[in-house]
């Protein structure tokens, strides 16, 4: 496997772990029950680096089938609504973090270059083109001057 696969690997894994709603550590505790031999629990940390192509490529070719299978029971467990099965721990207590795809942070970013302080109208638009909530679209912007903020006194 090269690594641009490995890459897009990482990334739609993220992506599709984000939306079952199931954090970094959660898959790493969740990799005991899969009986794999010689795979047991992970860190949150493995899974982190895992997801920003941080480790080794070896080790990266190593974790790949072993979260394959996670993702394969936790998306099966989903569908079938077991929620309290061991692939998908209960997340009732949590908002689901949003995942914003490239596509759609890019016309974000191009909207904030245009106007970094969009009116509650502009956002409510913003968000319906996107298909994303006005809240994450309003906390998008907010995060953004900061970010803008934060980088104008760290230059200073």
């Amino acid at each position: 496997m090269n690594p641009r696969e490995l890459e897009w690997f990482a990334e739609r894994f993220k992506q599709r772990r984000i939306k079952l709603g199931v954090t970094q550590a959660d898959v790493g505790s969740a990799l005991a029950h899969l009986k794999i031999p010689g795979v047991g629990s992970l860190s949150q940390s493995t899974i982190c680096r895992f997801e920003s192509l941080t480790l080794s490529h070896n080790n990266m070719m190593a974790l790949k089938p072993v979260l394959t299978a996670w993702l394969e029971e936790a998306e099966k467990a989903y569908k079938t609504k077991q929620c309290n099965s061991a692939f998908l721990p209960n997340s009732d207590k949590k908002r689901k973090r949003t995942s914003i795809g490239a596509a759609e942070k890019r016309s974000l970013e191009a909207y904030f270059a245009m106007n970094p302080r969009p009116s509650s109208d502009k956002i409510a638009s913003i968000a319906e083109k996107l298909d994303l909530s006005k809240n994450v679209v309003r906390v998008w912007f907010c995060n953004q001057r900061q970010k803008k903020k934060r980088m104008k006194f760290s230059v200073h």
